[in-house]
């Protein structure tokens, strides 16, 4: 059995937190008392929702070698690099940066030594 590389398990614990903080936050608005939910609200709600669900799951299955979610961690967060065209500078800057990194980890080869041990 092959050691899962310590930077996988961070990239992989950190995107379960991801998930979950945003299950968190996209349910948090519905929960509130007395608060009206608009229909903006609640697209929001829903796109942080989605956004946290496929966060969990590529944590989860990195954490199991399962090569496409290694995959999904990288979209999800190109994703992000294509949102944050539209705020600012810096938050396109660190997500980039992110991004660049999570390539060099998953796609690097310890990455691809862990996730090709996953197949076998």
């Amino acid at each position: 059995m092959s050691r899962r590389p310590i930077p996988i398990l961070i990239v992989s614990v950190g995107f379960i937190l991801i998930g979950v903080g945003s299950l968190l936050k996209a349910f948090w608005p519905l929960l509130q008392e007395g608060s009206a939910i608009s229909r903006h609200n609640l697209m929001d709600s829903g796109l942080v929702l989605v956004s946290g669900v496929l966060a969990l799951l590529s944590g989860v299955y990195m954490l199991k070698k399962a090569s496409w979610a290694r995959w999904l961690c990288i979209i999800w967060m190109a994703l992000h690099v294509v949102l944050s065209f539209f705020h600012t500078t810096f938050e396109l800057a660190v997500h980039s940066a992110m991004l660049i990194v999570l390539l060099v980890i998953l796609c690097g080869p310890s990455g691809s030594r862990y996730f090709r041990a996953g197949v076998e």
